[in-house]
């Protein structure tokens, strides 16, 4: 694995240990969302070694992924639709005005979350 995707992966991983106490504490379902997202995100970042991110929006990574990597069935479509839907949420919450993620949300995005962060380690790894 490249040095620039195992600094990403480490840094999704991180992310999930920082989701994993905000649900264990009942902190919140805002910054729980955006702790998945993230981790999800930077799992993303290390797949296509991104160190900088310049212009790129996540919606253009996101759809990146969708072409290069779900299109071909390397990974499933479920995954890029938790992100659509964490990016979409998200954004949304930054915009004032939009709903707060529920509980069913979270339960819903979290395992999710968790596999993908594991699927692509093991992808990256060969």
């Amino acid at each position: 694995m490249a040095a620039v995707s195992e600094k990403r992966m480490r840094e999704a991983r991180q992310y999930l240990d920082d989701a994993a106490f905000l649900y264990n504490e009942n902190f919140g379902n805002p910054p729980l969302l955006t702790k998945l997202y993230h981790s999800m995100l930077y799992s993303l970042f290390a797949l296509f070694e991104i160190e900088d991110t310049g212009d790129l929006t996540h919606a253009d990574l996101i759809a990146r992924f969708e072409r290069d990597l779900v299109d071909t069935g390397d990974f499933d479509r479920v995954y890029a639709e938790a992100l659509l839907f964490a990016h979409s949420f998200l954004h949304e919450c930054e915009c004032g005005g939009g709903r707060q993620p529920e509980d069913k949300d979270i339960e819903r995005l979290y395992p999710i979350a968790r596999e993908f962060v594991k699927k692509v380690e093991d992808y990256l790894s060969g």
